[in-house]
């Protein structure tokens, strides 16, 4: 199973391709052309725009990112500078993702929102922040150290889905029998349970009583 499921649209990979996009337009280049002069494959960086399967899903490996970086200096500057707000909303933040799959409170002194843009309907969603600890933890010596570190949050609505038998196999914020949850919902003969990353059952959950789907991630 993979972080960023089918179902989910990642924020910040919408924001790179944004800044490569305003990069290729500043030095007047196709995007065809702006990989061949950073050594990279052109159909890497296309297929990435496109959204072609395989390709653009996943985003850009930090191997690629860093050529980029190291060609374009100026990349890195529309990277850190997002596109300015249009119009501004703070989403909520209720907790925290931890270790063991399951949704804590929050610790003090941590913000309960962020500032997102406004899109239609983001008043009807709200988040939990991915601890750091998660992937230290779950994914120890399979990621690089700077997708250990950040921060990301899960955003899904405030309802729950109607029909949970829908949401088989996606990454859902779940009510369990041991608790409030985020994994992989999963069914074994009339009951739902969930799923870690590795597809194997969390059994501290117990059975999955309502859940709500991860639609958006965000990282900060």
């Amino acid at each position: 199973m993979n972080e960023i499921n089918g179902n989910i649209f990642d924020m910040e990979k919408e924001q790179l391709k944004v800044a490569l996009k305003a990069l290729a337009k500043k030095l007047n280049l196709s995007a065809s052309d702006l990989a061949k002069e950073a050594g990279i494959s052109p159909s890497t960086i296309t297929g990435f725009l496109n959204d072609v399967p395989g390709r653009g899903h996943f985003g850009l490996s930090a191997k690629t990112q860093n050529k980029l970086h190291e060609k374009y200096p100026e990349f890195k500057e529309f990277i850190d500078t997002p596109p300015p707000l249009q119009q501004a909303v703070e989403v909520p933040v209720i907790g925290v993702w931890s270790a063991d799959y399951r949704v804590v409170g929050l610790e003090l002194g941590m913000s309960n929102n962020f500032i997102a843009e406004w899109t239609p309907s983001i008043d009807l969603y709200s988040s939990v922040l991915r601890t750091e600890l998660f992937f230290a933890k779950n994914f120890a010596n399979r990621l690089e150290q700077h997708t250990i570190s950040t921060k990301r949050y899960y955003l899904f609505k405030n309802i729950y889905n109607d029909d949970i038998e829908t949401l088989i196999g996606k990454q859902a914020y779940a009510s369990c029998e041991g608790g409030t949850y985020i994994g992989f919902l999963g069914k074994k003969g009339s009951n739902i349970n969930l799923l870690n990353f590795f597809g194997e059952h969390i059994k501290s959950a117990g059975n999955v009583k309502q859940a709500s789907v991860i639609e958006w991630t965000r990282q900060i």
